[in-house]
């Protein structure tokens, strides 16, 4: 018990030797000339909160009001004057139509493009457009069937003036008047028909089985 009393005395009076030194020369410490500002934390100080000024948001242009102002107000003239000229030319009801609505769709807006004002006094048709007769040129449409191109009304005109010219062709009396007039036709042109019998009625037969077979 005595040797470790003795060893705690020692280490005290080292320790009581040793802080005079410390506290006499004093670590040399000097401060660097400049820091860089990314290792200087400066305060900040908060005097007001930040809200959202819902005001300037509303008022900022987005992509929907871009397409009302730019886009809607060209394509909805369009579409209405489309659906009144596809009332007219009933394509609403008929499957098959001559009226084409995206060509007439593309006609209203190149037209009416307000950054080539001088369009609205040509007023060409989509087909008369130089840039559309290049295309067709280079990539021509089928043509339509006259299904398309011709009014109900003139169609079914045609149907029955076929239909009653096929009935009273089939009748006798008319098939022998048009052979009639056909031989008129005919002889003229050949000047051995008088002089060679044969030749007549050879021809005579022979003309008369290409009336009965048309």
């Amino acid at each position: 018990m005595a040797g470790k009393y003795t060893d705690r005395k020692a280490k005290t009076k080292e320790s009581k030797t040793t802080t005079p030194d410390i506290a006499e020369n004093p670590a040399a410490f000097t401060l660097p000339e400049s820091l860089p500002c990314s290792e200087v934390d400066f305060p900040i100080l908060l005097t007001r909160k930040y809200r959202a000024n819902w005001q300037e948001i509303l008022k900022e242009k987005t992509e929907s009001d871009y397409i009302k102002s730019e886009v809607f107000t060209l394509l909805i003239p369009a579409l209405e004057e489309t659906l009144n000229k596809a009332k007219i030319w009933d394509a609403l009801r008929i499957q098959k139509c001559f009226f084409n609505g995206i060509d007439h769709i593309v006609q209203c807006i190149w037209t009416n493009n307000p950054r080539h004002p001088e369009r609205k006094s040509s007023n060409l048709h989509l087909f008369n457009m130089p840039w559309v007769r290049g295309t067709l040129m280079k990539h021509p449409r089928p043509y339509y069937p006259k299904s398309w191109l011709w009014p109900e009304e003139y169609a079914a005109t045609l149907i029955q003036k076929t239909l009653r010219q096929y009935f009273v062709q089939r009748e006798e009396d008319v098939q022998e008047m048009r052979e009639f007039w056909r031989k008129l036709e005919v002889e003229p042109a050949i000047p051995e028909m008088d002089v060679n019998p044969y030749l007549s009625k050879k021809f005579a037969s022979l003309h008369f089985c290409v009336s009965n077979s048309k």
